[in-house]
């Protein structure tokens, strides 16, 4: 998916949470780091959360976003990720 607008970095598009659910995704990844909002936490506290199709499909991945400085280092993950996104999604709106 390519955002309709970016930030300054352009990788991607910063929306409140109102706007939240402008982009349909199949899944969606979670920062996993502590101090940050995880998915039960958010279905909670924010309504558009518990409305994204994603959300109410529980398809939600735990991303650690540390640095791994080798390939050794990043495959588990990429290959946790592959793995996520390999199930069936029967994701709609």
């Amino acid at each position: 998916m390519t955002p309709s607008k970016t930030g300054a970095g352009g990788f991607w598009h910063e929306l409140s949470w109102e706007n939240a659910d402008m982009y349909e995704a199949d899944l969606i990844l979670v920062d996993n780091r502590e101090g940050n909002l995880q998915p039960a936490d958010l279905k909670k506290t924010k309504p558009t959360w518990a409305r994204l199709p994603a959300v109410r499909a529980d398809r939600t991945f735990p991303w650690a976003v540390e640095e791994r400085y080798s390939h050794a280092g990043y495959a588990p993950r990429i290959a946790q990720l592959a793995a996520a996104l390999g199930q069936p999604a029967p994701v709609s709106s």
